[in-house]
């Protein structure tokens, strides 16, 4: 297949590809505006992915007549929500540089990385301006005062509910711990101050946590556009046959050294400045290694050699999943993004020695 070949225009396609696209503004507008908002935005994300086909492979008219039915869509159906339709606008931009990447034959990394970098500051200045417009201050100490304010909110919420919790034990589970010297008033204490570390760690991993998730909605744009294209039967249009996520060498060793020192730093001081800014690194740089990951774990399982092995350490890790769900997770995890790295770094070093031979002769 020649994959300079411009695909042709085609009426029955673009009208699929219409109608697939309203589909998801409505239902991505529904829950945005009424139900869950995750979901609509994960939505939102594959039809991301769409508009860049319909860029693509239609006549810029019917790219346009898509935009335009696209955003009022989304405006009307989330309730009118101004909000959702200048996100969409958003995604319209983001489509286009999708495209754009996608026509100058870029890695399937690099597009994520745009993408992830287009959605995010779109959606910054889209939430700037509607704060804005609500009258409040965009100065960095107002900005800091209401998020702390919000998780204090947060806090006073959950407190709430765990008193409830810890009031309502039974007399017959009260006495059962008092057998252990534990008394309500310790339990209400305990759950409290689990409570407050965990949402002020979360207050201090917010940025690695909102950088992740950027990622993954980026992910999910661009495979949507890669799954849509093959579904559509415009492979051609795809930079490579396999377009698939292959980081850089140097990203590989940079997420290595990241996870070595978070590790270290966890140990000797958990707490620190440093182990904090190395685990928001940490989790910012996770989701391309994961997706890395398990395409070395599905290889693995293909490869006859190292199908038994893997099949032994995933039924461990399912069994330890049972027992000890958070530390098996965490586990699995490390395991799982570390073998991505290491193997695209070893990859790319394979590579690297082939071309130097390769030139040598």
């Amino acid at each position: 297949m020649d994959r300079n070949f411009t695909p042709s225009y085609t009426p029955v396609r673009s009208f699929a590809l219409t109608s697939l696209l309203a589909a998801l503004a409505i239902l991505a507008a529904l829950d945005i505006g009424y139900l869950t908002h995750i979901v609509g935005y994960l939505v939102l994300m594959i039809a991301l992915g769409v508009l860049a086909v319909i860029y693509t492979v239609c006549d810029k008219v019917v790219f346009a007549l898509n935009v335009t039915a696209f955003i009022i869509i989304l405006f009307f159906a989330s309730g009118k929500s101004l909000t959702v339709a200048l996100f969409g606008a958003i995604l319209v931009f983001g489509a286009l540089l999708l495209s754009l990447a996608v026509s100058k034959k870029s890695a399937k990394t690099s597009a994520v990385l745009l993408v992830g970098v287009t959605i995010s500051l779109g959606y910054i200045l889209v939430a700037a301006l509607m704060y804005a417009a609500a009258g409040n201050s965009l100065a960095f100490e107002d900005l800091f005062e209401q998020l702390n304010g919000s998780f204090d909110s947060v806090k006073a919420l959950m407190a709430d509910l765990i008193r409830e919790s810890v009031n309502a034990i039974s007399e017959e589970m009260l006495a059962y711990y008092a057998k252990y010297e534990i008394t309500k008033e310790m339990l209400l204490e305990t759950s409290l101050l689990t409570m407050e570390s965990f949402l002020d760690m979360a207050q201090l991993l917010l940025p690695g946590c909102f950088l992740f998730l950027v990622q993954l909605m980026a992910y999910i744009g661009v495979s949507s556009f890669e799954k849509v294209a093959r579904i559509f039967r415009y492979d051609v249009i795809l930079p490579e046959i396999r377009w698939r996520l292959y980081p850089t060498q140097i990203s590989c060793i940079i997420y290595i050294l990241v996870t070595s020192a978070y590790l270290l730093s966890g140990l000797f001081a958990p707490l620190s400045t440093f182990s904090i800014l190395m685990m928001n690194f940490w989790i910012a740089l996770m989701p391309v290694m994961i997706a890395c990951g398990f395409t070395g774990l599905i290889m693995r399982l293909k490869h006859p050699r190292f199908r038994k092995s893997t099949i032994f350490i995933l039924v461990l890790f399912v069994a330890g999943c049972l027992f000890m769900t958070e530390t098996a997770l965490s586990l699995g995890i490390f395991m799982l993004t570390f073998t991505g790295a290491q193997d695209v770094s070893l990859a790319r070093t394979a590579e690297a020695a082939e071309r130097k031979n390769r030139d040598a002769r």
